[in-house]
């Protein structure tokens, strides 16, 4: 008898389709764009992306878990496991400001931030799929840095990954703050790592 293990056991039904998860996505961070977070309904998804309601319901319960995934899928996946600290939180700064400075993403943004405020259900899913993972994995970094003496020893790890992530966006909200030039994380990641460094 051969046994499959549960990453090769298939679900029932015929298997989902990239392209068409990948349309859903677009279609949803496209009306998130342009109409807001409450016109970004369900039908109107479906009805962008060329599937039905169904095809959607198959895939997320929620129109909540729908958009914070498609959110999600617009930042690049990390290699936490990768040597060199300074040269990894670089390239994550990095990454993080050309999210930031894409039009689609300033759009984004502040409806974002603004539905995170009113919506407890969507800053729970959103929490939970898009902060959370990436947190734990940047603090989880930083305390295994720490323990092999890449930071000093009373480094606290939890104002160190808010001062990374923190400083870049507050400069891209319409806060009348100057806007984050080319170098801009080269000069943070420097600002910090000298107070961290060991």
């Amino acid at each position: 008898m051969v046994r499959t293990s549960p990453e090769t056991r298939r679900r029932p039904g015929r298997p989902r389709r990239a392209t068409t998860d990948d349309a859903i996505t677009r279609a949803a961070l496209d009306l998130l764009a342009e109409r807001g977070f409450q016109a970004a309904t369900i039908e109107a998804i479906a009805d962008r992306a060329g599937v039905g309601r169904n095809t959607i319901y198959r895939r997320w319960r929620s129109k909540e878990e729908l958009i914070a995934d498609a959110l999600r899928e617009l930042t690049t996946d990390v290699d936490w496991g990768a040597d060199d600290l300074y040269s990894l939180l670089l390239t994550w700064l990095r990454d993080f400001a050309r999210t930031f400075s894409d039009p689609l993403q300033g759009r984004l943004l502040v409806g974002v931030l603004g539905e995170l405020q009113q919506n407890p259900v969507f800053a729970d899913v959103y929490a939970d799929r898009v902060v959370r993972p990436r947190r734990e994995a940047l603090l989880a970094r930083l305390v295994e840095a720490r323990e092999r003496g890449e930071l000093r020893p009373d480094a606290d790890v939890e104002l160190v990954a808010d001062l990374l992530g923190g400083a870049l966006l507050l400069r891209r909200l319409p806060l009348g703050l100057p806007t984050a030039g080319e170098t801009y994380a080269e000069e943070l990641l420097e600002t910090i790592w000298r107070g961290i460094a060991p």
